[in-house]
C-alpha cells in the first residue's frame, strides 16, 4: 500500500510544503515530491528521493548545478517526519 504525508521545509526567507508518496521496493524506497511550489521545482534534480536505509537519501540525478541547500532542507524535512512517524 502506497503511503502519502506532507512535509514542510525552509528554503531562503521562506517555508514551502510539498505531497510526498512512498513506494517500497526489495532495493530501496523511493519518496515523489508532488505539489511542490514550480520555482522550487526548477532548482532540483528531479522530485525523485532514494532511500536505501533511514540515513541514507539521495536525489539520484542531482549534479553541481542543483541547490545542495535546497536538497538538503527537503531531505531532513522527509527524515523528520519519518522518525516522528516511527516512534
Amino acid at each position: 500500500m502506497a503511503r502519502i504525508f506532507n512535509i514542510y521545509f525552509p528554503y531562503g526567507e521562506t517555508t514551502y510544503h510539498a505531497m510526498v508518496s512512498v513506494r517500497t521496493t526489495p532495493f530501496f524506497t523511493e519518496y515523489t515530491l508532488n505539489n511542490i511550489n514550480d520555482s522550487i521545482q526548477e532548482m532540483l534534480p528531479g522530485n525523485v528521493i532514494l532511500s536505501r536505509g533511514p540515513e541514507d537519501f539521495i536525489f539520484p540525478h542531482a549534479g553541481e548545478e542543483h541547490s545542495s541547500d535546497l536538497m538538503r532542507a527537503i531531505i531532513q524535512a522527509v527524515s523528520e517526519h519519518l522518525h516522528v512517524s516511527n516512534t
